[in-house]
């Protein structure tokens, strides 16, 4: 085993927390009782079906609060409620007095990838205390993002703490060394495994030299690309094609418990009204939908105008009562993400809904693709980028970044140090973690590569092109599909040149009416994401946060997808890449 030091930034940061006790529901029913008329202690146990030993605990609470009075009669001891008590009585929620505390946490930033992890997660040698001729990686950033949205999963709640809506304050860094054991292409020691794929391609490369002096005999299989989450994805988990996105939103809309949040790139006020029935009948329920959004314009058809107050004026038009439980959000987030995160009525679990469909924008008449996950973890880590994109760069927190953080602090709470298990590994990827799933693939690929997406830009040629073809020269057979050329390649005429990229071992083929962005390798790995593979540059110039995915290995998640994905075009021009899984 090889051990390299990774350089860090090691820091103590400071985050609010509130705390203090919350009503409990039997407590809020025992008051809107004795706010009815007087009632005993064997009554409310008779009503409510409690010991009267839980009545009488719930009852001394209420009285400290001055909400519940007792009186006591010739005909025994009654309770009732104050004038307060009773305005209290009708609110849908019991006012909470809590105080605050600042909670102090040391934390690490890696100086390859800009990556946060817990400093207790981590083997810390300072460089006193390295030993002699120590492989010492050299730092590529010099500086820190303290806005990453990744920070806040990195802190410890209490079950009775909520997270403030405040920033994060950070102490002076200092400047130690992880210890990272790598041995076959696979990290053995020194890293949690909640560590972002980026982070771990950057140290197997590093460790191993370059990529180019890799031979297919040297390649590793192992599966390093695991994030720690768990989770049985299935075929219905795997959402493909425009109808089936459509029939899936109306069942979450129907199956919600509480809380849907939607997050598309795009708004289109003709989607908006086909929703918004469906919408209309989910508030009827009570539940609450949060509508996020990305971008007034897509760069791809800037003739779109008006978007957001097109589609306000058509939710304006839902009765006032329902209205208030369909929120449009009011500002940009951004992000090109396309995310679902909801709970479900029947089983009280949120689930995550992350791929390439636009849910507020779409004609659901193309390809897309999406993968559902019931992980918790996920959803809250999904839940905390979406907040993450809803702050404002200075100032008091948007009343949506509000609403969502205190659902991420429930869900949080749900969540803490429960392990789920399944028979699928699920990776979240954020921004650069997808060049790190293209290097990924091309590395541990022993036969095959597939990458679908919609649009060929730019990029294509340094985030796809060369990595495939090296990965055609180790073997691999390499399949490209996309259904259009960018805005900028189509005004000047260019696109990519078929035969050039051929002779170099990697099919490619245009795919009409196709959104899906996808990366497939072998049998077992497979990356569903938002971010289009052959175009997306991710830079300083774009929001953290601005693109998402789910990195999935299991057997024969492969062949599930392109199962379903060929059932979708039924009725259309059949893919190369398709025949060619068909004959197989």
């Amino acid at each position: 085993m090889k051990i390299v030091y990774l350089p860090l930034y090691r820091m103590a940061v400071s985050y609010t927390v509130s705390f203090g006790r919350r009503w409990s529901l039997l407590e809020h029913l025992l008051l809107v009782e004795v706010a009815n008329g007087r009632r005993s202690v064997r009554d409310l146990s008779h009503i409510s079906g409690v010991p009267e030993r839980l009545v009488i605990e719930a009852l001394i609470n209420l009285m400290r609060a001055s909400w519940v009075e007792v009186r006591s009669t010739d005909a025994g001891v009654f309770f009732t409620a104050t004038g307060a008590g009773r305005r209290r009585a009708n609110e849908e929620n019991l006012p909470v007095t809590l105080q605050r505390d600042v909670k102090w946490l040391s934390v690490c930033v890696d100086r390859l990838t800009g990556a946060w992890l817990r400093a207790d997660e981590l083997d810390l040698v300072y460089e006193r205390d390295l030993p002699e001729d120590p492989e010492c990686l050299d730092p590529i950033l010099h500086t820190y993002n303290p806005d990453d949205p990744s920070l806040r999963d990195l802190f410890y709640l209490n079950l009775d703490e909520s997270l403030e809506p405040s920033a994060p304050q950070f102490r002076n860094p200092s400047k130690p060394y992880a210890r990272i054991g790598v041995a076959f292409g696979a990290l053995e020691t020194g890293l949690p495994p909640s560590a972002p794929l980026r982070l771990k391609e950057a140290l197997i490369t590093a460790a191993e030299g370059a990529p180019e002096a890799i031979t297919k005999a040297g390649r590793s299989f192992a599966t390093a690309a695991s994030g720690g989450l768990r989770d049985d994805i299935q075929e219905d988990d795997l959402i493909v094609g425009g109808a089936e996105h459509f029939e899936m939103l109306k069942s979450i809309l129907d199956s919600a418990k509480s809380h849907v949040i939607i997050h598309s790139c795009f708004v289109n006020p003709a989607t908006i009204k086909v929703l918004a029935p469906y919408l209309e009948r989910a508030a009827r329920r009570k539940v609450q939908i949060e509508l996020l959004w990305g971008l007034h314009v897509d760069p791809e058809e800037p003739a779109r105008r008006k978007p957001i107050s097109d589609s306000e004026a058509i939710l304006a038009a839902l009765p006032p009562s329902i209205r208030s439980r369909v929120q449009l959000a009011p500002h940009s987030s951004g992000s090109h993400a396309k995310i679902i995160i909801y709970n479900d009525r029947e089983t009280d679990r949120w689930l995550s809904i992350v791929g390439s469909c636009n849910y507020l924008s779409t004609e659901f008449d193309w390809v897309d693709a999406s993968v559902r996950s019931r992980n918790q973890q996920l959803a809250t880590q999904l839940l905390g980028r979406l907040i993450a994109a809803q702050l404002p760069a200075s100032g008091s927190w948007s009343p949506v970044a509000k609403r969502l953080n205190r659902l991420w602090t429930d869900l949080r709470h749900k969540t803490q140090g429960i392990e789920e298990e399944g028979c699928c590994s699920l990776t979240l990827m954020e921004d650069n973690d997808h060049y790190a799933c293209v290097t990924r693939a091309r590395d541990v690929a022993r036969k095959q590569i597939t990458i679908g997406c919609d649009l060929y830009g730019l990029s294509a040629e340094t985030s796809v092109l060369v990595p495939m073809a090296r990965a055609a020269e180790l073997g691999c057979k390499v399949w490209l599909a996309y259904n259009r050329l960018s805005r900028r390649l189509s005004d000047e005429g260019l696109g990519p040149d078929r035969a050039e990229i051929e002779a170099r071992g990697i099919n490619i083929e245009e795919v009409t009416r196709f959104h899906a962005k996808f990366l497939s390798w072998d049998e077992e790995s497979l990356a569903i994401t938002s971010f289009n593979w052959l175009a997306t540059v991710v830079d300083g110039s774009r929001a953290r946060g601005a693109e998402f995915g789910l990195l999935i290995e299991g057997d024969g998640m492969t062949k599930i997808f392109m199962e379903k994905m060929l059932k979708s075009m039924q009725g259309r021009d059949i893919p190369s890449f398709l025949k060619l899984f068909q004959s197989q």
